[in-house]
């Protein structure tokens, strides 16, 4: 089950458009290094302390081998490389190492991995920023919240940050201009 949140965001390609309402993931949790590794340990004969031990040198590895230019394979988890950010140039003469505005992680899911949305069913649940309001009226004993008001002070998030995870770009084009 995949929790989502729904934001009114302006187009940033149009901004004299009425903004749109988009889902935006919301991560229910985290699942620590500690929490995985005991999992793994409780469906093997390996130690929790084995485990860690090993992923932490698979990650280790893994940016050593991004750092050499080479795309991490990991099987039916996916594909791990780097991606180059720039901006253009007006001739490839013109380019330079300067045009370079960045580098990210594209990672490209495996067979088994791309299987999981299949069937993923999603719940709307209220925002961080709506969540954080209540909460903050219940504590004032308040009976009615008015979350048509923006935050003004901390807390805040401007579009396209904050309310999901995995907001990352990988390139493509999609429906949503920010997330």
């Amino acid at each position: 089950m995949l929790n989502y949140s729904i934001a009114m965001l302006k187009n940033p390609v149009k901004p004299n458009e009425e903004p749109k309402a988009y889902a935006k993931s919301q991560i229910a949790g985290e699942l620590t290094l500690k929490e995985l590794s005991q999992r793994v340990a409780k469906q093997t004969t390996v130690s929790r302390a084995d485990v860690s031990a090993v992923l932490i040198s698979t990650v280790e590895n893994m940016i050593d081998g991004l750092h050499e230019g080479l795309q991490v394979d990991f099987g039916e988890l996916g594909k791990f490389r780097l991606q180059i950010c720039s901006s253009g140039a007006l001739s490839a003469e013109k380019f330079t190492s300067a045009n370079i505005t960045g580098v990210n992680i594209q990672f490209i899911p495996g067979e088994d991995l791309k299987d999981v949305f299949t069937g993923l069913e999603f719940l709307p649940v209220p925002t961080r920023a709506a969540t954080r309001a209540l909460l903050k009226a219940q504590k004032a004993g308040e009976t009615s919240v008015d979350i048509s008001k923006k935050p003004t002070t901390g807390g805040g998030n401007k579009p396209g940050e904050g309310e999901g995870e995995g907001e990352g770009n990988d390139g493509n084009e999609n429906e949503n201009p920010l997330g």
